[in-house]
């Protein structure tokens, strides 16, 4: 069973396919296609597909939001039940800090909220800290470690030397009521910026992380949280732009801000 298919590319699709099995394909066209290329499955024709809104969704402002975008209409700035589309300038700060997550469409915005986040907090030290908020960026099965997935900095062992570049964390499961405790060792880079510049072969022995206070909605795909602030960078996704902007929105379980 494969769900979330619209993020999987072309090079998954025919690993899925090579198993030759029989495979059910679940997912919604009018989300973003991986970052790499088309969605494989959403491609082509598919054998069923449900159109119908039912009733008690459709009393749903969150549902009846996303509807709005994916059928061509913008939203307007107001209250729609809990949720709302705000202007920038009447945002009001704590609901930023005191959302479950907040969503940016570019890199650089990411980046520049996750430390402004972190200084609202009052954490100076610009390496993760204990009760830090990380998302993992790469797979790591063997330690349960999942692209996306979300963390929080139990401790960090001090540096050996003030040349070492390689930072040893404990980590346990954001928002999970579990004692489980995982150990990372991770390349200062990844919190500086320049990660992509350093050669594979000597990211490859380490695991790699960056602050998740915020994330991209590319990132976020296949995730849902209650509480959800949304920054609307759609237009830096001009030829995806309500498929961006519906994406980030179907990320809300219970309320949701617009920021436009």
């Amino acid at each position: 069973v494969i769900d979330e298919c619209s993020m999987v590319d072309a090079e998954m699709g025919r690993d899925l396919l090579s198993f030759e099995c029989p495979l059910l394909v679940l997912g919604d066209p009018a989300q973003l296609p991986p970052i790499q290329g088309a969605g494989f499955f959403t491609s082509s024709e598919p054998d069923a597909m449900l159109t119908e809104v039912h009733r008690q969704a459709q009393d749903d402002p969150i549902v009846r939001m996303s509807m709005d975008v994916r059928e061509g209409r913008d939203l307007d700035i107001g209250r729609y039940g809990e949720s709302e589309v705000v202007s920038r300038s009447e945002l009001d700060p704590d609901k930023v800090m005191n959302a479950d997550q907040v969503l940016v469409g570019r890199n650089n915005t990411r980046r520049a909220y996750n430390m402004r986040m972190r200084q609202r907090q009052n954490i100076e030290e610009p390496l993760p800290v204990a009760g830090d908020k990380l998302v993992c960026l790469r797979n790591n099965r063997k330690k349960g470690l999942f692209n996306g997935g979300l963390w929080r900095v139990k401790a960090r062992t001090p540096l050996r030397s003030k040349s070492s570049r390689i930072l040893s964390m404990r980590l346990s499961p954001d928002e999970e009521l579990t004692h489980k405790v995982t150990k990372v060792s991770v390349r200062q880079d990844c919190f500086e910026g320049g990660i992509e510049q350093i050669p594979w072969e000597q990211r490859k022995p380490y695991d790699e992380f960056d602050y998740g206070y915020v994330l991209t909605v590319h990132k976020s795909q296949g995730s849902q949280w209650d509480d959800v602030v949304l920054f609307d960078e759609s237009f830096a996704f001009q030829d995806s732009r309500a498929r961006w902007l519906y994406t980030g929105i179907t990320r809300a379980a219970k309320r949701l801000s617009v920021v436009v």
